[in-house]
């Protein structure tokens, strides 16, 4: 498909995002915008939040967005003091715009005619009501402004709330999780278009309201750069951690959030050492990612064979190295992006089947629940038992970025 004349978007997205893309909210926003533009000729405005870890600078001199329009983000305990006495949860507080700030960006997106405009996360709720009146569009504005949907909120809400083991946590995505109850699905109908990143959540969407159109867009990542610089040191200090193992199997993560740190518990505790008994012992397991937290190190220290690599530059070489990657996650919210990184790189793939729900891939991908189950396809695949190209295949397939981009002119086109 070809697109001749240049159209623009304005993206409105509450959380800060990294430049170049850290964590996995950054890839979903980032990329969306910049195969938009390869792809479709579609240039993109945004309306962002910015602090001192996440300044925008990076991104702006990117290229990637027309414009940037900035806002700082609030003091995270003043925004959760204030959050006791608001019907709206801490992170929309944190994550608003002051009306000074607010001035300033109406100032100058009022004199530009978008082609849509797209509302990411139920925290951008208090933006839309600030900014949806003074936002002018190319035809009807009810189906030009399309909601974003990166999770079912509330839900999200509250199996972080129950994963996580400090009580003042658990209390906070409590009352977090009933705020989005009320607020969530209210915002929601406002929207006549609205696209989920989760296939699964289509339905939960549709029946919170039924009269607007949804669909199903999954994330748009980039190909893995396999011809990446990587420090020859940096290669040779992890050869030769794993040069006496045969088998190395790989996970890739965020190592300090709860949704992370008990799946690898999990696979530790009670799947690799049925694994090792039936390999000969000739298996280590990598834990690679960033800020890995306590119970992550206690598990190399109480373990030989489970290796930490804490805050890499490059995951390439591990995903070189893999003979396997496990992705056994609990959570079943939204879609893991840790499963798409892995099938881009061609590994075999073992999961939990909760990592796989919302991804098109449920019936595709090997997966267990049960511990002894999950060990016996771990076993399978990388004793090459299981033909992955196929599955590969039919991956490649519902994640062609050409595809992918084609589907959402259309909607932004309707």
């Amino acid at each position: 498909m070809g697109y001749e004349n240049t159209k623009r978007i304005l993206v409105v997205s509450p959380f800060p995002i990294s430049y170049p893309p850290r964590d996995g909210y950054s890839l979903y926003v980032i990329y969306r915008s910049y195969f938009l533009k390869v792809f479709a000729n579609v240039n993109s405005d945004i309306v962002i939040s910015e602090n001192s870890e996440y300044s925008a600078k990076d991104l702006i001199n990117s290229g990637i967005f027309d414009n940037v329009f900035t806002y700082y983000t609030k003091s995270k305990w003043k925004s959760l003091v204030k959050s006791l006495f608001s019907h709206m949860t801490h992170l929309m507080i944190r994550y608003d715009m002051s009306n000074v700030e607010l001035k300033k960006i109406i100032d100058v997106i009022s004199e530009n005619k978008y082609q849509a405009v797209i509302f990411d996360h139920s925290c951008s709720y208090p933006l839309y009501n600030k900014l949806v009146n003074h936002i002018k569009v190319d035809g009807e504005k009810q189906s030009k402004i399309i909601y974003w949907s990166h999770n079912i909120d509330y839900i999200d809400s509250k199996v972080i709330g129950s994963e996580s083991g400090n009580h003042l946590k658990k209390l906070v995505y409590y009352i977090t999780s009933k705020k989005l109850e009320k607020i969530e699905p209210e915002y929601i109908r406002k929207f006549s278009k609205i696209i989920s990143v989760s296939f699964h959540e289509v339905n939960i969407l549709r029946e919170i309201n039924p009269a607007a159109k949804i669909w199903w867009i999954p994330p748009i990542l980039p190909e893995p750069k396999k011809d990446e610089f990587v420090d020859e040191k940096f290669i040779s200090e992890i050869s030769g951690k794993v040069k006496d193992y045969k088998y190395k199997i790989l996970f890739v993560g965020l190592l300090n959030k709860p949704s992370n740190i008990l799946p690898c518990i999990w696979f530790a505790n009670y799947v690799l050492p049925i694994i090792k008994n039936n390999l000969d012992g000739k298996v280590c397991f990598l834990i690679v990612g960033k800020d890995p937290s306590k119970e992550i190190f206690n598990l190399a220290e109480n373990n030989k064979d489970i290796l930490v690599f804490p805050n890499v530059s490059s995951v390439l070489p591990f995903y070189k190295l893999a003979d396997l990657v496990v992705i056994p996650l609990f959570n079943p919210s939204g879609i893991k992006l840790k499963l798409i990184e892995a099938l881009k790189y061609r590994k075999k793939v073992v999961a939990r089947p909760e990592t796989l729900l919302g991804a098109g891939l449920e019936n595709i991908v090997p997966s267990a629940t049960d511990p002894q189950d999950f060990a016996q396809k771990c076993i399978q695949a990388i004793q090459g038992k299981i033909d992955y190209e196929p599955i590969w295949d039919k991956f490649e397939q519902i994640y062609d970025n050409r595809k992918i981009v084609d589907k959402l002119i259309e909607i932004i086109e309707l």
